[in-house]
């Protein structure tokens, strides 16, 4: 499966600032969720910490990526522990958002949904 990643440099809108720092943070409280409940699979990440992103004003399909980043963190720090490596803390410090929804391409500018309807737009770095 291809997949398409880019890294973009851009002036900050004050609307991605804040959702790059609520998707931070949803990813820290899933974390938080999978340690305090000795859980790194997705399914029960899930399970336990759905309902409760429920407090943060972004789309849903937002909050579902920030479980998978967390139960990915998760799951790499229990390898490292496994194979005797020390591990770093898993929690994020930098702000960052990732999705594999709703973004589209059209020529060369970067389009991805903020809220229902809203987009922001961005052109490409080549």
């Amino acid at each position: 499966m291809p997949v398409k990643s880019i890294k973009q440099k851009y002036n900050p809108s004050p609307e991605l600032v804040s959702m790059t720092e609520t998707f931070r943070e949803m990813v820290n409280h899933c974390i938080k969720t999978g340690l305090e409940n000795n859980v790194s699979t997705l399914k029960k990440l899930s399970m336990l910490s759905y309902h409760s992103l429920s407090e943060y004003k972004i789309l849903s399909y937002y909050k579902l990526t920030a479980i998978s980043q967390a139960c990915g963190r998760l799951a790499q720090m229990k390898r490292s522990i496994k194979k005797g490596i020390r591990t770093k803390s898993p929690f994020v410090s930098k702000p960052y958002l990732v999705s594999c929804y709703g973004f589209k391409v059209n020529g060369m500018l970067l389009s991805f949904p903020v809220s229902n309807r809203n987009y922001i737009f961005l052109v490409y770095n080549l």
